[in-house]
């Protein structure tokens, strides 16, 4: 069961208070989580979280030292993906505004309660397995797309290109990266066969069951 194996996930608690660091793990140790690792600080975490995998990380965001928990946070994110609980005091909108660009998967206020600490551990840890099993999927699908023999492009909702595979790079003369946010025509350009005049989107500008022939005309 998904509870069960939540059990048997690794946390790392980071808190510069002692009595409070030993609380929290005897909390987690009481849910039914093994006995979490703790840092003090912020390099201490980082060194930690580079050579363990945790699969989750209650951070304090106040320590002392160098680095605070956001900025602790900040590297982990950008180096490990490492999923953070950001646990406070403070409930500022200075501080949250600034917490809330390491996007963590949820906060903790002080003091700490047990329904507060089993809700909010079991909801993020398993937020982060969906995130990290789309990521999965995106990167198959990436992966897929890229190596289909046909030109094949992606648009958002407004009809911006989002995506490219390499054989619709070769037949428009555009790259990915240089498409990216183009409006699809402008990277498409159709020149309709029988008229000669350069076509709008096909996908709107033909009526169902119509079929018309066009030119690709590469940039």
């Amino acid at each position: 069961m998904q509870i069960a194996q939540d059990f048997q996930k690794q946390i790392l608690v980071v808190e510069d208070e002692g009595l409070i660091a030993a609380d929290i793990q005897k909390r987690l140790q009481r849910l039914g989580y093994p006995a979490p690792a703790i840092a003090s600080s912020g390099e201490e975490a980082l060194q930690r979280a580079r050579s363990t995998p945790f699969d989750l990380i209650l951070m304090d965001i106040r320590l002392k030292g160098g680095m605070d928990g956001i900025a602790t946070a900040e590297v982990m994110k950008a180096e490990l993906r490492a999923p953070v609980v950001y646990i406070t005091a403070h409930s500022d909108l200075e501080t949250i505004s600034r917490a809330k660009l390491t996007e963590p998967l949820g906060y903790i206020l002080k003091p700490i309660t047990d329904g507060d600490l089993r809700s909010t551990v079991q909801v993020s840890i398993y937020r982060h397995e969906m995130e990290r099993r789309v990521r999965a999927s995106e990167a198959w699908l990436w992966t897929t797309l890229r190596s289909v023999g046909d030109g094949i492009l992606a648009t958002d909702s407004t009809g911006e290109v989002v995506f490219m595979n390499p054989v619709a790079e070769d037949l428009t003369g555009w790259s990915n990266n240089d498409a990216h946010g183009i409006p699809l025509m402008d990277v498409l350009a159709l020149r309709d066969e029988s008229t000669g005049q350069h076509a709008r989107n096909p996908v709107s500008e033909l009526l169902p069951e119509e079929n018309r022939t066009y030119t690709l005309i590469a940039k």
